[in-house]
């Protein structure tokens, strides 16, 4: 595992997160706000993992005063031209202290860059900010990799999370339009609280993402493996605890470990919960 600091300073974000995109088979973006200068920053690269056969994946925040609609219109359109981009919105006009995540996942086979830290994806976040970010550089039988990517499906999978269309964009849109002007008009504009509300049914009706064995790396992914297709206990998969400590010898805990990405797997609605310690495969 290699650790590294990208401030922009001595080690500027945005050069290296376009060439960790240009070397991966999949990518993931989980931000607070994305701007549309952010986006045509890493641009070429997107398209050229695109090209490549590469998937892609963002989860974006709607901070009002922050996420530039014309940043998500620009992806939304991108996802039009390839089946390859996924593009989920959290979708909430709270203030971005509510949802502020920085993650970068670049993974090639086994191999994985995980980049942490206070870049979002904009101009300033990717060059021109004094910004703090580890660079991790590691492949998915890292422990550490697996906790990043558990948390980073806990955001996918999160209940405000929807898969957005023209119409979610362009409400959007409508109300970031009337945010910029001062707080005295926008008191007098009528039409914001209806958007308001117009918004919050329309977040109503739209999908939500749904889990697939893609989102499944490391622990989570060696655990589903494993699991008969019919209903199962805990004690049946403790019979691979041997074989689990193999693969991580730091883990002193293994059968904590396996209870925990159970309930990891139920939460992502791959497995159910039918009583105490035992469990069945959605779909069997």
């Amino acid at each position: 595992m290699k650790l590294s600091v990208a401030d922009n300073n001595s080690k500027k974000l945005g050069p290296f997160l376009c060439d960790a995109i240009e070397k991966s088979q999949d990518v993931r973006i989980a931000v607070a706000f994305i701007s549309n200068k952010g986006i045509n920053f890493i641009r070429k690269s997107l398209e050229y993992e695109l090209l490549n056969l590469g998937t892609i994946e963002f989860l974006i925040g709607l901070d009002i005063n922050s996420t530039e609609p014309k940043a998500i219109q620009s992806l939304f359109d991108l996802q039009k031209i390839s089946e390859s981009l996924e593009l989920y919105c959290y979708a909430s006009l709270e203030p971005a202290s509510i949802y502020h995540p920085k993650m970068y996942l670049c993974r090639n086979n086994d191999d994985i860059i995980a980049i942490l830290g206070s870049s979002n994806l904009t101009e300033g976040g990717l060059v021109n900010n004094i910004e703090i970010n580890i660079i991790i550089e590691s492949n998915e039988k890292e422990e550490i990799i697996s906790d990043i990517y558990d948390t980073y499906n806990k955001l996918k999978f999160h209940p405000k999370r929807v898969i957005p269309d023209q119409e979610f964009l362009d409400i959007y849109f409508d109300l970031w339009l009337i945010e910029k002007k001062s707080a005295k008009i926008k008191s007098k504009d009528r039409s914001y609280q209806e958007l308001k509300t117009s918004f919050q049914k329309k977040v109503e009706s739209l999908q939500r993402p749904k889990p697939s064995l893609r989102d499944l790396v490391g622990w989570p992914k060696i655990v589903y493996e494993r699991l008969p297709e019919k209903d199962f206990s805990n004690e049946q998969i403790y019979k691979f605890e041997k074989e689990f400590q193999d693969m991580y010898p730091e883990n002193k805990n293994i059968r904590a470990k396996i209870r925990q990405q159970l309930q990891v797997l139920r939460d992502m609605g791959l497995i159910r919960h039918l009583g105490r310690s035992h469990w069945k495969k959605v779909g069997y």
